[in-house]
């Protein structure tokens, strides 16, 4: 095996975090690690037959992402294909948090929640079925006196003009408000901001839910179809390239989650997204438990499914050291201090793993994408007993909960926590909709942006703070 320069200074730099002494250690004995692994959500039958020769739009990835982009191309008239990889929903849309909010996201990503927000209202009686989209209500209680000012001045701020002819129903709440909002807690929280309209899906029913729907609307999805690559013709998009043929097309959206950077890598696209694992687990309910979804400030997240079961996640990030994280670790090391949940990292194999996968190839050799059909990072169990401990503590009711399932789920941000859903200058045709960390928050919306992208009409918000071009 060849090895490049570049690759020898990394693996060097690599050598010598590992060789940090005694403060590495508990890195390499932390838990999680990226392989192959079984969805979680419940299988869709994939489109039977042969690839078409053409289509009006091409989707690469069939998580819902793609789907909510495939459905609103199919409502202006298109004929749209979705190529997937592995299986629908495999990886991020069968693994999220699944609270749906907009409290105190920034301005840049607000219209996105919002919105989302509003078109989940009605998604149900839009498509026939239930997506399991409940509106619960959700409480988070302020971490400090200024986190307190904080999140007033943005209800404030947000409270003036949310758009879509549609107010915020979110504020303060303290006293018997709060305390039935947080039914048996120990501890005597005085004040939290109370967002009414925050709503719930459940990863692993929304996702089929919403991909049979868009075959229902004529929408082809090929499963174990990883897609190569594209090709051009006279400076503009003519065909994507299978492992099972090509597909002529003018028009192509990239909803690749944590795959998308190494695909743009091979067209020579630097994408800076890094990534990262999370934990989440589901238990069971138990009479006379608090409703809703939660957020504490000591550590305690909590989502009400439709189920009624509960799922609980420790919110941390765990950041794998990788042969990227040499390429782009300085743009990240701000998050340490300010991001949105707390980060540490680990070194195992992934980070030999990373030296060795594919980071360019011809359109007819095989890619990592067929090697790795359905893969995330495997839980942390460590911090998933934390985190219940913590739950059990605070309201003892849960102490009679069991544990249904354990899983992780990686995602792939930006440094600047923003999505990237953008044309793409070099490739007249090419949308890419990535690196979101809120997908199922966001998904109508970006979906809705995404295909007037591809379409060049006039988007119904600002693109300005999604575009690639913000990285350059």
């Amino acid at each position: 095996m060849k090895i490049s320069r570049r690759k020898l200074l990394l693996g060097v730099g690599a050598a010598g975090v590992l060789a940090g002494g005694a403060a590495v250690v508990p890195m390499i004995n932390r838990e999680g690690r990226f392989e192959s692994t079984k969805s979680r959500v419940p299988a869709v039958a994939g489109t039977e037959g042969k690839l078409p020769e053409s289509a009006d739009a091409a989707i690469i990835g069939a998580g819902l992402q793609g789907i909510m982009t495939a459905i609103n191309l199919a409502e202006k008239g298109l004929n749209v294909v979705i190529c997937e990889k592995g299986v629908v929903g495999g990886e991020q849309s069968g693994r999220a948090y699944s609270q749906i909010i907009s409290y105190k996201t920034s301005p840049a990503i607000f219209p996105l929640h919002h919105y989302g927000k509003i078109q989940w209202l009605g998604m149900n009686e839009k498509i026939g079925a239930d997506t399991s989209y409940r509106v619960q209500g959700r409480v988070e209680v302020p971490s400090s006196e200024e986190d307190l000012e904080v999140s007033r001045a943005w209800i404030k701020a947000a409270s003036e003009n949310p758009g879509f002819d549609t107010p915020l129903r979110t504020r303060m709440i303290e006293g018997t408000e709060l305390a039935n909002r947080l039914v048996d807690a120990q501890t005597p929280w005085k004040i939290g901001g109370f967002e009414e309209d925050s709503g719930s899906l459940d990863p692993e029913v929304v996702t089929p839910t919403m991909a049979n729907y868009a075959k229902s609307i004529g929408i082809r999805i090929y499963t174990n179809c990883a897609v190569r690559g594209i090709e051009t013709a006279g400076g503009k998009i003519s065909d994507v390239v299978t492992e099972k043929g090509a597909i002529k097309t003018s028009r192509v959206v990239l909803t690749g989650g944590i795959w998308s950077r190494l695909f743009m890598g091979n067209l020579g696209i630097d994408v800076p997204t890094l990534n990262v694992y999370l934990s989440q687990q589901r238990i069971t309910g138990v009479p006379g438990a608090p409703k809703g979804n939660v957020h504490l400030p000591n550590g305690i997240h909590f989502r009400e499914q439709a189920d009624g079961t509960y799922a609980v996640a420790p919110r941390i990030f765990t950041s794998s050291i990788v042969k990227d994280s040499f390429l782009l670790g300085p743009r990240f090391l701000h998050v340490l201090g300010g991001g949105e949940l707390p980060l540490e990292f680990s070194i195992g194999k992934d980070l030999f793993n990373s030296f060795m996968m594919a980071t360019s190839w011809n359109l007819d050799e095989k890619t990592p994408f067929e090697e790795f059909r359905t893969a995330t990072n495997t839980p942390n169990n460590e911090h998933l007993d934390g985190v219940l401990e913590r739950l059990r503590k605070e309201f003892p009711v849960f102490k009679e909960s069991k544990v249904v399932e354990r899983w992780g789920g990686t995602v792939a941000p930006t440094d600047d926590e923003i999505p990237i859903i953008s044309t793409v200058e070099q490739y007249p045709g090419l949308v890419i909709n990535t690196a979101t960390g809120w997908g199922m928050t966001e998904s109508p919306a970006s979906g809705r942006l995404t295909a007037e992208l591809l379409m060049g009409e006039t988007p119904f918000i600002d693109p300005t703070p999604y575009k690639l071009s913000r990285f350059n």
